[in-house]
């Protein structure tokens, strides 16, 4: 009598198989994933050493218990096995976060998952700490590289796919040692203070600067700015946000208190509000360059 291949040998260990799946308690699942699972459970399961993850993965899409997606990004499309699940039953921010380890929504999503912005936030920036660096010796700042830098635009991603009509947008961040990272219903996102310090640095992801003042309007009440305070001391950024972060506090009205931790810092360049801007005021407290307009849209806002 032939030995039975391995599909037959999956039938006969289905509901260990599925039972095996269902204990994971999640529903994505990547190609690691099912190999790693095939590679532990494979001897209890008696099947042979030839069978790999397409093997289990089409014998329970065959038993309508998996599903996939494809999420196709320019230079490469990451496919996410769903187990029980089909791409329609699923939120965005889950496929978003299951598309890189130790991820987490930021700028403008994590502002909208926090209800710091009365807009449907349409793109969800996914991001991801790089690995630490050593400083760049020799590599002094200069008032000279800030005008230049700051006279360009700002580089944006385009590591950009879409999913259920919405955009996913991957990032990469400098090392902060996964500080000011929370979760909330099991959403991993950065915190108020946290959201608040990336928005100030990438007001492009944020909605531009004017929601970006918004957004700090909005977190008053919600946001401790001593942690705030805290983050920055920690992050140690070679540009002077904390200019940035002073000039949004005072504009969006928090407490002089509050203010005033922002000017613990030292402030020995002018800085910029944000990339290439033509018309410009100035803010001697902040040695800070902003939008012209943003003067007429504060006091137009507070009127109405």
């Amino acid at each position: 009598m032939a030995r039975p291949n391995r599909y037959q040998i999956m039938e006969l260990y289905k509901d260990d198989i599925i039972s095996t799946f269902a204990s994971q308690n999640k529903s994505i699942f990547t190609e690691n994933d099912l190999k790693d699972i095939l590679y532990e459970h494979q001897n209890e399961w008696r099947l042979p050493y030839s069978t790999e993850f397409p093997d289990l993965f089409h014998f329970l899409l065959r038993k309508n218990e998996m599903s996939y997606v494809d999420i196709e990004f320019p230079k490469r499309v990451f496919t996410r096995y769903l187990f029980r699940k089909s791409p329609d039953e699923l939120h965005p921010f889950d496929i978003a976060l299951s598309l890189v380890n130790n991820s987490y929504l930021s700028h403008y999503t994590a502002a909208f998952v926090h209800n710091l912005t009365d807009n449907i936030v349409k793109t969800i920036y996914v991001n991801k700490e790089l690995s630490p660096k050593l400083p760049v010796l020799g590599n002094e700042l200069t008032q000279e590289k800030i005008d230049k830098a700051f006279s360009k635009e700002m580089r944006t991603s385009k590591n950009i796919a879409t999913f259920k009509n919405r955009k996913i947008c991957l990032l990469e961040s400098k090392n902060m040692d996964g500080q000011g990272i929370i979760k909330i219903n099991n959403i991993t996102l950065t915190s108020v203070e946290r959201t608040l310090i990336d928005i100030a640095v990438r007001p492009n992801y944020s909605g531009g600067v004017y929601e970006v003042l918004r957004i700090f309007m909005n977190a008053q009440g919600e946001a401790s700015i001593n942690k705030l305070y805290s983050l920055l001391k920690k992050f140690k950024f070679v540009y002077p946000y904390h200019q940035v972060i002073g000039f949004y506090l005072e504009r969006a009205g928090y407490k002089e208190s509050a203010i005033k931790l922002m000017e613990r810092f030292p402030m020995e360049h002018k800085f910029y509000l944000t990339y290439a801007m033509k018309n410009m005021s100035y803010s001697e407290r902040w040695k800070l360059y902003y939008p012209i307009e943003l003067d007429s849209w504060l006091h137009k806002d507070s009127i109405s």
